[in-house]
């Protein structure tokens, strides 16, 4: 009895294998998806491709039509990940390259598009405008203003400190801040962007020296920055991307002259404006993969006479395969030495998210908790060099896309900041002060 049942399930399921088998032949596959695809069935194409892939039937065309399908959906890492596998199978089709080119653009893999176009026949370098690339890649301007929400915790300061500690305590009240970047294309593998940028700042400063204290609201130093990347496609969806960021800080030092005849001194002070010049170095390298980008960074700098390094960890997320909803995760170790064994490590965390609302415009949001002293972030980009401490900021920003060529971007963000008095000598603090700053940068960006 049981042997004839057993018997029985077996020459059901060898029926239902050739019955699969056929269902799943590559002519009737073939015929099945040239049919979904004239009828722009992308769904159904899909669902059937990968139906026959996974019972062992791939070839040239069927990846080709899936990876169409998917670019017509949308989801253009999916798109790369199907014509790329094509590619490999046959890389002779101009509509393919074609294609393949285009979702590379929309997956903002514009290194690896220009690139493949290196390859186009005339033809199509014509029709898809890379005959040749321009030199001028894009021209970045932006200005920020940052300043105390709260005027009080400037006009209300005051320190009660010990006499015999000499030190000093600065509170950032507002600055403003200048921007030019330039991006060129040295070739399609390499390209270089340069940045100058121009901060003056207004501090309140208390000073504390032998027994006097000196209080300054109106503080005022200047920052000239000047920052170079160089970025190289390695490999494709590898690219690598290093440089250096310089800055020189001026500000005003008041010394006291003593001049005169012996037994009739005359004091006197004189203000000279003091220069002091600040390096970073920084090296990433970036993987991306089917809606998901690796990233890793390394940091040195020596900002206000301190050592820093700094490693970071990211992971860009593209749930969609496309732009239209994206998440950036950064974890990031930072270390400053400030000589003579002592150092301070920090642990920070940074989270971004971004969506599309129109074919104009995205929204992004963004939180980053730690503490930021002399900490990098955007690749070397920006620095946090305040004279206080970022202990957390949120912001959002609007970007409008008015010209294909053209964005603009607004920015607003609260940040909350930490100043305290540093002695001369020791490791100890005083006199915390907690408050809030608020942020509003504007980003014209031009690209060619």
């Amino acid at each position: 009895m049981y042997r004839k049942l057993i018997l029985f399930i077996m020459i059901l399921g060898m029926g239902f294998t050739q019955k699969l088998s056929a269902q799943q032949s590559l002519p009737k596959v073939d015929a099945l998806t040239y049919q979904l695809f004239q009828q722009k069935a992308w769904d159904d194409l899909i669902k059937e491709g990968e139906i026959a892939i996974q019972n062992g039937i791939d070839y040239y065309y069927l990846r080709v039509r899936m990876g169409i399908a998917y670019y017509e959906k949308g989801n253009f890492h999916e798109a790369i990940r199907q014509m790329e596998i094509a590619r490999e199978m046959n890389d002779g089709e101009a509509y393919l390259q074609e294609y393949l080119y285009y979702a590379y653009l929309f997956a903002g893999r514009t290194a690896d598009a220009r690139l493949m176009a290196e390859d186009f026949s005339p033809e199509l370098k014509k029709k898809t405008h890379t005959e040749q690339v321009p030199f001028l890649g894009k021209i970045d301007l932006a200005y920020n203003y940052t300043g105390q929400i709260d005027p009080s915790i400037l006009d209300g300061f005051s320190a009660k400190l010990p006499e015999e500690i000499d030190g000093a305590q600065f509170i950032p009240n507002q600055h403003n801040y200048y921007y030019l970047g330039v991006g060129l294309n040295i070739s399609r593998r390499f390209s270089l962007y340069q940045a100058y940028s121009y901060l003056q700042v207004n501090h309140l400063v208390y000073n504390q020296l032998d027994g006097e204290q000196l209080l300054d609201s109106d503080y005022s130093s200047t920052l000239h920055q000047y920052y170079v990347a160089g970025n190289v496609l390695l490999t494709k969806g590898l690219t690598l991307l290093g440089g250096i960021h310089y800055i020189r800080k001026n500000f005003p030092v008041t010394t006291e002259v003593i001049a005169g005849p012996p037994g009739r001194p005359i004091e006197s002070s004189v203000t000279s404006n003091v220069g002091e010049n600040d390096l970073v170095g920084f090296l990433s390298i970036y993987k991306r993969f089917n809606r998901v980008t690796l990233g890793a960074s390394y940091y040195r700098g020596s900002l206000s006479n301190f050592r820093q390094n700094q490693g970071d960890a990211k992971v860009i997320f593209y749930p969609f395969g496309n732009q239209n909803l994206y998440t950036t995760s950064t974890i990031s170790y930072h270390q400053q030495d400030f000589g003579n064994g002592n150092t301070i490590n920090n642990s920070l965390f940074d989270q971004q998210v971004g969506f599309r609302t129109t074919s104009w415009l995205w929204l992004e949001g963004y939180g980053t908790i730690g503490n930021m002293n002399n900490f990098f972030m955007n690749d070397g980009l920006l620095i946090f060099n305040r004279m206080d401490t970022i202990k957390q900021r949120f912001g959002g920003r609007f970007i409008l896309l008015p010209l294909s060529n053209l964005k603009l971007i607004l920015d607003y963000s609260i940040l909350m900041n930490e100043s305290e008095f540093f002695p001369t000598s020791g490791n100890e603090s005083f006199n915390k002060r907690k408050y809030n700053v608020q942020s509003l940068t504007g980003t014209l960006s031009w690209t060619f």
